[in-house]
């Protein structure tokens, strides 16, 4: 398995509450950043498209949803130049800033994020992409997952990696 950014320290702590021997299976993790860098965020779109294209289970996590959102708007929908806000001031911002930071506990999830993924984007996520292998979230499950009461989300795509 594979995790990419700067925020899979609690990430991993989860998965090994959950499965010890989670780094053995065939799966693909974008967690969080504060500090994007183009070549990076490059490379997440290319092994969420080689993930995709190899039926291997992707989990993407704040950022890593917004990473899966320009990837399928750039493959799938066809907007070549699908983007962030975030990224720069070029482009299609298929991901886009909100008017202030969402942070903090919301219908029991741990949010921390100052951009979202475009509705009419994530509609069409929902509707054609997103099954139990590939999967994005906004929020951080790993921060509401324990060895006691594993995250649903962090389970099911252990689940999915070890097929």
């Amino acid at each position: 398995m594979i995790l990419f950014n700067d925020f899979d320290t609690s990430v991993k702590k989860a998965l090994d509450e959950i499965d010890e021997n989670w780094r053995s299976y065939n799966g693909l993790i974008i967690c969080g950043t504060h500090t994007p860098r183009p070549k990076d965020i490059e490379i997440n779109i290319t092994q969420v498209t080689e993930a995709r294209k190899n039926k291997i289970p992707v989990l993407g996590i704040c950022f890593g949803l917004q990473i899966m959102a320009i990837e399928y708007a750039r493959n799938d929908l066809g907007i070549k130049d699908a983007t962030s806000e975030e990224f720069g001031k070029e482009g299609t911002f298929v991901v886009v800033k909100l008017p202030s930071l969402n942070v903090g506990l919301k219908d029991g999830e741990s949010y921390w994020n100052n951009f979202k993924v475009r509705e009419d984007i994530l509609e069409k996520m929902a509707f054609n992409l997103f099954s139990p292998r590939f999967v994005g979230v906004q929020y951080h499950p790993e921060y509401q997952s324990s060895r006691n009461k594993p995250h649903p989300i962090l389970v099911n795509f252990i689940n999915e990696c070890k097929r």
